[in-house]
């Protein structure tokens, strides 16, 4: 028997909160897998707390209401992290709370897809729909054409879709650091960590969907993020390599980035394709925040919520 963690994180979104409760607690889960959803509460709303507890009224599987009081989304992953060991689960897996599974069986894939390859991380790709009114080239653009393919041994992943295996988790605890709080990139600090720690990662065929907010749909956010993303990354490899083989890596790909984005940029203005336009400023500032980030430079992600 596995017992497996299904764990979210949410901060004000009651509305999409329900919607994946609903996805998850329709799963059809094998008989060997013992599953619990644990609800993180990251602001201690109370529309939020009647969601689960109404949810939890009705389901055949347990539904736990949590808190985390400390703001910032590396306390309420921890806090996660903390909660599955205490009870003794086999797997934790991570889904936000702007998504919902694709098939009745993702559970099930997850599960089987550690077994099957033999890793201790498994993860899928994400499908991105928008909200009523979000202009398509901001869908489009959000997450791109998924690279992998089933079985592959990958280097990253993120807390959107993913199972961990109990080992990964205690061995690493606390897993999220501290210093990503409010600034993301704490998954992908973590994943650096477990394929330091020589922890394997494989790519299965178990998708997500996931809703873009109309008010994420402007230049201005994607350029942020492209900024945000680049700080994380030279972060992370400075907290877990070498100065010198930091920078070496940070060099190269902020060329890297540079130059496709600049063809990107160049292409979308001639061509009046926007997604291939703001790609190429996406690749640019994240370039750019791949730099400043030797600096000491942080850029705060989570001080707007979107959704709801």
């Amino acid at each position: 028997m596995k017992n497996v963690f299904i764990c979210v994180i949410t901060c004000r979104r009651p509305q999409w909160l329900a919607r994946l409760l609903d996805g998850l607690l329709a799963q059809q889960i094998d008989e060997n897998i013992k599953a619990s959803v644990l609800v993180v509460d990251n602001a201690q709303d109370a529309a939020t707390k009647q969601v689960v507890e109404d949810k939890a009224a009705t389901s055949a599987i347990p539904v736990i209401y949590d808190v985390e009081p400390q703001p910032g989304i590396v306390f309420a992953r921890n806090r996660c992290a903390q909660r599955f060991l205490e009870e003794q689960g086999d797997y934790l897996v991570f889904i936000d709370d702007d998504e919902w599974p694709q098939s009745p069986d993702w559970l099930n894939r997850l599960c089987e897809g550690s077994d099957k390859y033999q890793a201790d991380v498994v993860t899928s790709h994400v499908i991105s729909v928008g909200e009523p009114g979000t202009p398509e080239w901001s869908v489009d653009l959000i997450y791109g054409n998924n690279p992998f393919t089933e079985g592959q041994f990958i280097d990253v992943f993120y807390t959107n879709n993913v199972l961990i295996s109990r080992n990964v988790i205690a061995s690493l605890n606390p897993c999220f650091d501290e210093r990503f709080a409010m600034t993301g990139a704490s998954d992908y600090h973590f994943a650096l960590r477990a394929k330091h720690a020589g922890y394997r990662c494989v790519y299965i065929d178990a998708p997500v969907v996931e809703e873009f907010p109309k008010s994420r749909a402007t230049i201005k956010w994607f350029c942020r993020r492209g900024y945000r993303s680049g700080i994380g990354y030279t972060r992370s490899h400075i907290f877990e390599e070498s100065f010198g083989k930091a920078l070496a890596r940070c060099a190269v790909l902020s060329g890297v980035r540079v130059l496709r984005g600049l063809g990107k940029l160049i292409v979308g203005a001639v061509t009046g394709n926007k997604t291939k336009y703001v790609d190429g400023l996406f690749r640019l500032c994240s370039a750019w925040g791949t730099i400043v980030g030797f600096f000491g430079v942080k850029h705060e992600e989570y001080k707007v919520i979107h959704g709801k």
